[in-house]
C-alpha cells in the first residue's frame, strides 16, 4: 500500500488564477479589472458577454449577460419567462434586471471546501454558455411578445431536455 501524500504543502492556484490559465489556454482574450475578469464570446447565435470572479474561501461567480434587454412593457412577462426556467434549473440562475431590462444567466460555486478546478470552471462556463443558446430563441417569443411565458419555458423545458438530458436540464 502506497503511504498517503501530503497536499497541503502543495500550493493552491486562487480562483483568479485558474479563470486566468483557462482563458488563456482556450485561447480567448480577457480584460482584467480589479480580480473581475470579462470578456465576449460569440456563439452560433449571438455573442454573449462574460463576467467572473472568485477568492479563495468565499465564492466563485460567472455571470453570461445576453446581447438584449427587455422592453419595459415585455419585463413581467420575460421576469415570468425567467422565473418558470429557474423553477426547475439545477445551478444556474436566470436573472433580470427589472430597472433596464439587463438579463443574465448567473452559477455560482463556494471555495470553502476546497478550491476552484480548471474541469469545475470549465464545465460552469460551458454549461452557461449552451443553456444560454438554447434558451435565447425562447427569450425572444418573450421580449417580441409572440411567445407567453409558460408557453416559451415548456419549449424551452423541452430544448434543454433535448441538450442535456432529463437530469441536467
Amino acid at each position: 500500500m502506497e503511504p498517503s501524500k501530503d497536499f497541503s504543502a502543495t500550493p493552491q492556484l486562487t480562483p483568479l488564477e485558474i479563470m486566468r490559465q483557462a482563458f488563456s489556454d482556450m485561447e480567448v482574450a480577457f480584460r482584467e479589472d480589479d480580480g473581475t475578469l470579462s470578456t465576449s464570446l460569440c456563439l452560433s447565435t449571438f455573442a454573449a458577454c462574460v463576467t467572473c470572479w472568485g477568492k479563495p474561501d468565499d465564492l466563485v461567480s460567472i455571470v453570461v449577460r445576453l446581447p438584449v434587454r427587455a422592453a419595459p412593457q415585455h419585463r413581467a412577462a420575460v421576469g415570468e419567462f425567467l422565473h418558470r426556467l429557474d423553477f426547475n434549473a439545477k445551478r444556474k440562475f436566470w436573472e433580470i434586471d427589472y430597472n433596464d431590462g439587463e438579463i443574465r444567466l448567473s452559477a455560482y460555486t463556494d471555495t470553502l471546501l476546497g478550491p476552484l478546478t480548471d474541469r469545475v470552471f470549465r464545465s460552469m462556463l460551458h454549461c452557461l454558455l449552451l443553456t444560454a443558446e438554447t434558451v435565447f430563441p425562447y427569450l425572444m417569443g418573450v421580449l417580441t411578445g409572440r411567445m407567453n411565458p409558460e408557453f416559451a419555458n415548456d419549449q424551452a423545458e423541452a430544448a434543454l431536455v433535448a441538450v442535456w438530458g432529463k437530469d441536467e436540464s
